[in-house]
């Protein structure tokens, strides 16, 4: 028996000898497996074609119709929310800025001058309305106050802004591939918000069978097997559900119980108005949110090392978290949890707004989470900072 027992453990481990092995050739050998699925809009050329064969000037007085539907300047297509390619808008009394704004957007549906052949390092934003500003003048955009820090230091960048207002980290992704990848970027960054669970109607994301997660081999053994591949579970394509929202708000409740007070010196006050937010920014201290995120911030990072690009994170707080005496950042310690996992530097703004508005006082938002032309001003010197850190441009 003990004859027996001896060989059974040999060759348990030898088993387990080869299979190390072969997981270490894995990892050298084959790619990390997609985390999402693009929905390919077979009609976007087609569409962008038909917008840029003339210039389209319109007059918005009063709100800028950001809604799902979309509006005459943004609109949805087959793969999510896309600003219209080719058009000069004039926002009139816009609801933020209270001021006349001009957007102008490029071929690709930017809000960008076009992008020609590359003659300095191409840096890609992807983000929501927090990057593409609608409220502000182009110049004072964050985007393009980097792209104007960059050259007075003698280190130009050109700066491409691929923001879109009301859209999530799947809709980002989706535009990253349509479009964003053909800029030919040297980086990509990614302007992420707490609300970026929101889904796309174009992009399945693909999670992970649990028992499988660790390991590349036995990844890509599965992804060759229909019968276990078709296991996977798979976020709906609408978006948040209201079942899925509640069954985040529950979470949240259980783990960040709520009470009276002001939140801007309550903790629990805090935790109860994450809750009532729950469908928007208060997501983020949910695990379900970042269980969606998770696998679409591994998919960019992937594409950026497939196509030669710098993958790089900017973590945008909401106000409520800069306002408050007691320190609340539960989502940026998740974020800086994955950007480890994938390699991806990340800046965290938190810090530096909250030490802004303690020393100077100054209005950095114009409201719950777009900056004000001084916040933008303070935060473009912040990701120029960063992109230096990172030898951006060097």
């Amino acid at each position: 028996m003990r004859v027996v027992g001896r060989r059974v453990v040999a060759v348990l481990l030898g088993v387990g000898a080869a299979f190390l092995v072969a997981e270490s050739l894995a990892r050298v050998l084959l790619a990390p497996l997609p985390r999402a699925r693009l929905v390919v809009d077979a009609g976007d050329e087609e569409r962008r074609a038909l917008e840029n064969a003339r210039t389209e000037t319109l007059r918005i007085p009063g709100a800028l119709d950001q809604s799902p539907e979309g509006g005459v300047l943004y609109f949805t297509t087959p793969t999510g929310k896309r600003f219209r390619a080719n058009t000069r808008a004039v926002i009139e009394n816009h609801p933020l800025g209270r001021n006349t704004v001009e957007i102008r957007t490029n071929s690709l549906g930017y809000r960008n001058r076009e992008v020609g052949p590359k003659t300095r390092p191409r840096v890609l934003f992807l983000g929501d309305s927090i990057t593409a500003q609608d409220y502000l003048p182009e110049q004072e955009t964050i985007v393009r106050q980097v792209e104007r820090l960059a050259r007075r230091k003698g280190r130009p960048l050109e700066t491409v802004n691929a923001g879109v207002g009301a859209i999530g980290l799947a809709n980002e992704l989706a535009i990253l591939l349509e479009t964003g990848l053909s800029v030919d970027p040297d980086v990509i960054v990614l302007n992420w918000y707490l609300n970026d669970a929101e889904a796309s109607p174009g992009v399945e994301v693909i999670e992970p069978v649990g028992w499988l997660a660790w390991s590349r081999l036995a990844e890509w053994l599965a992804s060759q097997i229909p019968w276990i591949d078709s296991t996977r579970e798979r976020s709906d394509l609408s978006g948040v559900s209201p079942e899925v929202e509640a069954r985040w708000r529950q979470e949240v409740a259980a783990r960040f119980p709520a009470g009276p007070g002001h939140w801007a010196t309550s903790p629990a006050a805090f935790h109860a108005r994450v809750q009532e937010l729950v469908f928007d920014w208060g997501a983020a201290w949910s695990d379900g949110a970042w269980d969606r995120m998770r696998p679409l911030l591994h998919e960019m990072k992937r594409l950026s090392d497939e196509h030669g690009a710098r993958f790089l994170i900017v973590a945008f707080p909401v106000r409520e978290q800069v306002w408050t005496q007691t320190l609340h950042d539960d989502p940026q310690k998740r974020l800086a949890g994955i950007a480890r996992e994938i390699g991806a530097p990340l800046l965290d703004l938190l810090p530096l707004l909250r030490k802004e508005r303690k020393e100077r006082g100054e209005p950095l938002f114009l409201d719950w989470c777009h900056p004000s032309p001084r916040g933008s001003a303070i935060i473009a010197a912040a990701i120029l900072e960063f992109l230096e850190r990172e030898k951006v441009g060097s």
